[in-house]
C-alpha cells in the first residue's frame, strides 16, 4: 500500500508555484511530493488551465504509488482548487482566501466571460454534491482587503459547509502563522 499522497499547491493571480505555501509544505511535510505548477492566468484561458489541472489530478489518482491527493489553493488558485473539488469531491481541498468569483474580483485583469462560463458549468455540477463538503475546508482572513468573503465566498460554497476557519487580523496575503499552520496540518491527510 502506498504511503505517499500528492499535494497540489495552486498559487494566486500574480504568484508562482514555489510560493510561501509551497515553502511551508516543504518544511512541514518534507517527504510528501508536491505539484506546484506556475500558472499563467493572464495568458491561458481558464478552461485550458482547468483542463490541465484536471488531467494531472486524474493521473495522480491513477498512480498506484500515490495513496491520496490533496489540493491547497490560494486566491485565484483556490478558484481552480474549488473547481477540481466539484469534479473530485473525495479529494481533501483547502481554500485560502479564495477568489471564487474572479469574473468580479479580477474584472479587467482576466477574461471575465471565460471565468464566468467555467464557473457556471461547474456550479451546475455542484448542485448534486452539496452533501459532499466534508473534505472541503475554508481558511479566510477577517481583514481581507480584496475579497468580501461574506458576499463573494460563503454564498458560493455548499450551505452545509462547517469547515470554516476565520483568522483574526488575516489579510488577503494570509501569512502562514502557527495558527494557520496548525489548521493545515490538521486538515491535510495524515502520512501513513
Amino acid at each position: 500500500m502506498a504511503s505517499d499522497y500528492m499535494i497540489i499547491n495552486l498559487h494566486g493571480f500574480t504568484g508562482h508555484g514555489a510560493n510561501s505555501k509551497y515553502d511551508w509544505l516543504k518544511a512541514n511535510l518534507p517527504n510528501q511530493p508536491i505539484f506546484a505548477p506556475d500558472l499563467d492566468y493572464k495568458k491561458e484561458t481558464p478552461e485550458r488551465i482547468f483542463g490541465f489541472l484536471e488531467e494531472k489530478v486524474r493521473s495522480f489518482l491513477a498512480n498506484p504509488a500515490i495513496s491520496e491527493v490533496a489540493i491547497l489553493g490560494s486566491s485565484l488558485g483556490a478558484f481552480f482548487a474549488r473547481s477540481l473539488n466539484i469534479v473530485f469531491p473525495m479529494i481533501t481541498t483547502v481554500l485560502i482566501n479564495p477568489a471564487l468569483a474572479p469574473f468580479i474580483t479580477l474584472r479587467g485583469l482576466v477574461d471575465s466571460r471565460a471565468y464566468l462560463a467555467l464557473f457556471a458549468r461547474l456550479t451546475f455540477l455542484d448542485d448534486d454534491l452539496l452533501a459532499e463538503s466534508l473534505k472541503l475546508h475554508l481558511i479566510i482572513g477577517d481583514q481581507d482587503e480584496l475579497i468580501n468573503h461574506e458576499v463573494l465566498t460563503k454564498p458560493l460554497l455548499p450551505p452545509n459547509l462547517t469547515n470554516i476557519h476565520v483568522i483574526k487580523g488575516g489579510t488577503h496575503r494570509l501569512r502562514l502563522t502557527p495558527e494557520v499552520g496548525a489548521i493545515l496540518k490538521d486538515r491535510l491527510p495524515k502520512v501513513a
